[in-house]
C-alpha cells in the first residue's frame, strides 16, 4: 500500500510539474525571429525539465515532428531536441537534447530536400543544406560531445539550429507549397 501511494505521488508530481508545450507559430512571431541566448553552465539544471518535455513531445507520434528548438516552445535559449535518424524509414533512432549546439565542420556539398516545420504548419519547401556536419554540444547533464552526422540527422540539426538564430525554413526554401 505504501509503495502504491508513493508511486501515485511521484506520478502526480511529475505530471503536474512537467511543462506543457505550446508550439509558437507564424512567420512574424517575435520569439521565433529572435536570436537565442547561450545556456550558461550554472543554468543547465533549470533547463533539464524543458529538455525532457521536448524529447517526450518529439517521441509522441501524434505531434508529427522530428526535431524541436526551445524558441518553438517560447524559450529563447540555445536548446534543441533532435531525432538522429538516417531517413524517415529508420525505426531505430535516438532522440537527444543538445545544449548550445555549434556546427564546427561541414561538407562542401549541399543537398536539396523538402522540409516542413511545426512552427509553420501547412507549408513545405525545398531547402539546400550541407550533406554532413560535425556538431559540438553539451547534454543536459553538462557533458561535452562532438558528433559527425549525415543524411536526415544532419538536416534536422541544421534546421533546429536555424531556429536558435531566428531563421525559419521558409527563409531559405524554394518551391514553397501550402497544404491544407
Amino acid at each position: 500500500m505504501r509503495n502504491w501511494l508513493l508511486f501515485k505521488y511521484i506520478f502526480f508530481f511529475l505530471s503536474t510539474n512537467m511543462p506543457k508545450l505550446t508550439i509558437e507559430t507564424g512567420d512574424d512571431n517575435e520569439i521565433l525571429r529572435s536570436v537565442s541566448d547561450t545556456i550558461k553552465p550554472a543554468e543547465l539544471k533549470q533547463y533539464r525539465a524543458l529538455a525532457e518535455s521536448m524529447i517526450k513531445h518529439i517521441k509522441n507520434p501524434d505531434n508529427g515532428g522530428v526535431g524541436l528548438a526551445a524558441p518553438q516552445v517560447g524559450v529563447n535559449k540555445r536548446l534543441i531536441v533532435v531525432s538522429l535518424m538516417k531517413d524517415y524509414e529508420d525505426e531505430n533512432y535516438r532522440v537527444i537534447a543538445m545544449i548550445n549546439p555549434d556546427i564546427i565542420e561541414h561538407s562542401e556539398e549541399k543537398v536539396k530536400w523538402e522540409e516542413g516545420c511545426l512552427s509553420v504548419p501547412g507549408e513545405t519547401g525545398d531547402v539546400l543544406r550541407w550533406s554532413w556536419i560535425k556538431v559540438s554540444f553539451i547534454d543536459p547533464e553538462g557533458r561535452k560531445y562532438a558528433m559527425k552526422l549525415d543524411s536526415l540527422a544532419a538536416r534536422i540539426i541544421q534546421h533546429e539550429i536555424d531556429h536558435l538564430d531566428g531563421i525559419l525554413f521558409t527563409d531559405k526554401a524554394t518551391n514553397i507549397e501550402f497544404k491544407a
